[in-house]
């Protein structure tokens, strides 16, 4: 049976966990391949809103089995608490998720570390980026070290006075993460039951013509190589980071589905070509909800980035795509598309070549007629207004993929198949 991945197209943030809890609906396994806690996906059911972090969408489908790979940084009180809020919903959990033996651990260590330099570039200040700093300094706790308690608790307080010798983090911190400990823990003796062999169950799933969805956090271009770096994310969130977060060949992935907003949006620091501060980004902000899933920070709004898109699209090899919020678009008199980057008077050839200096560049635009009509009622794509069709369809032309799915709107029930 085929095995679907679904990938963040822009800054993440672009709906990725409605589209993966659609497509769930026919998979038995769910897998995750990078990211932590940092991550959030928001999903609306009957009215309810469930916010994910580090468990795949899948388990909100009762049949589906989660793992959560060894590419992730995994967060023990984080994930403690979300077992917990997907228990108040009534979803079972019970020998439903699987942790990686080799997924790295993010511990208060790392907590404290990233409170003393992460506000520097925007991070979400959860221990992200210095958990996968120690993962590559061969310093870092895995999954198979919370088997041994009393070793891990030693392993960590020597690893407490380490960073406060080597300036990572300051001396009143001590007391902040002595306290964060026990808590911590308390939580990784929870997840010690869901620890496994993902690579073999994984490949159990493919020998056994299993249904499987491999699953994204963040966007392409917060990937750690080919992002806006430095404002990026601490790992791979393109199709490159599949093979390495969760061992499954690339050539085995039927599908990729790239997730896109209808607009484009960014939380934290960094360039953003097409970003605006006006009274058209204040619409988007507002009309779309825009704040964070895991820190509610604002995100900066701008129009469709098709220069950044189209980068995306070829980075990742998508073979079709979806587009979210499209609803968010319906009061629009004009939108703008931004089709290339200009540098004193010079279009520069795409988004690569502009990927060191986006501060500097202008974006052009093309204008398209808005449709002035809501099209969160709608039940199929045909009803889609002949302007929202051509936005779609421009949108296809400029990214050399075609769109398969339009949501307009939270709930399950208002994505769109064309």
């Amino acid at each position: 049976m085929p095995i679907t991945a679904v990938i963040g197209g822009q800054w993440g943030d672009e709906g990725k966990g409605k589209i993966v809890d659609l497509l769930c609906e026919d998979m038995d396994l769910v897998a995750r391949y990078q990211g932590g806690a940092n991550a959030g996906h928001t999903v609306n059911i009957d009215g309810e809103t469930i916010i994910l972090h580090q468990v795949p969408s899948g388990i909100l489908r009762p049949d589906t089995a989660c793992i959560l790979g060894h590419g992730m940084v995994v967060d023990p009180v984080a994930l403690s608490e979300e077992l917990d809020i997907l228990a108040q919903h009534n979803i079972s959990t019970q020998g439903r998720i699987q942790i990686s033996y080799a997924a790295h651990i993010v511990t208060p260590v790392h907590k404290a570390m990233d409170r003393a330099t992460g506000h520097v570039i925007g991070t979400t200040l959860r221990g992200i980026g210095p958990a996968y700093a120690d993962k590559a300094r061969r310093l870092g706790v895995r999954a198979v070290d919370l088997r041994d308690t009393p070793q891990l608790r030693e392993y960590l307080l020597g690893r407490l006075e380490l960073g406060v010798k080597q300036g990572e983090f300051e001396p009143d911190e001590l007391d902040t993460v002595n306290r964060e400990l026990e808590t911590f823990l308390a939580a990784a003796d929870r997840l010690v039951p869901m620890l496994g062999d993902s690579i073999s169950s994984l490949h159990h799933a493919i020998d056994t013509k299993k249904n499987i969805l491999i699953e994204g956090a963040q966007g392409t271009l917060l990937d750690i190589d080919l992002g806006t770096y430095p404002f990026v994310t601490s790992s791979h969130p393109t199709s490159g980071g599949i093979a390495t977060g969760l061992g499954v060949p690339v050539q085995q992935i039927d599908r990729l589905i790239g997730i896109f907003k209808s607009y484009t949006t960014r939380v934290g620091e960094g360039p953003f070509p097409t970003e605006l501060n006006d009274e058209a980004g204040d619409r988007l902000q507002t009309e779309g909800a825009e704040f964070g899933a895991t820190t509610g920070r604002k995100r900066r709004c701008g129009w469709f980035d098709a220069v950044a898109a189209r980068y995306s699209c070829q980075i990742n090899g998508f073979s079709e795509l979806a587009l979210t919020k499209l609803d968010v678009l319906d009061q629009f008199d004009t939108l703008q598309i931004c089709i290339a980057y200009e540098i004193n008077g010079t279009q520069l050839p795409g988004f690569s070549a502009a990927i060191h200096h986006l501060n500097q560049v202008s974006p052009v635009y093309v204008e398209l007629p808005g449709w002035k009509s809501d099209t969160s009622s709608l039940k199929s794509a045909e009803e889609l207004p002949p302007a929202a069709r051509n936005y779609i369809q421009r949108l296809e032309e400029l990214l050399h993929v075609p769109i398969a799915r339009v949501s307009v709107g939270a709930e399950r029930n208002q994505i769109l198949t064309l």
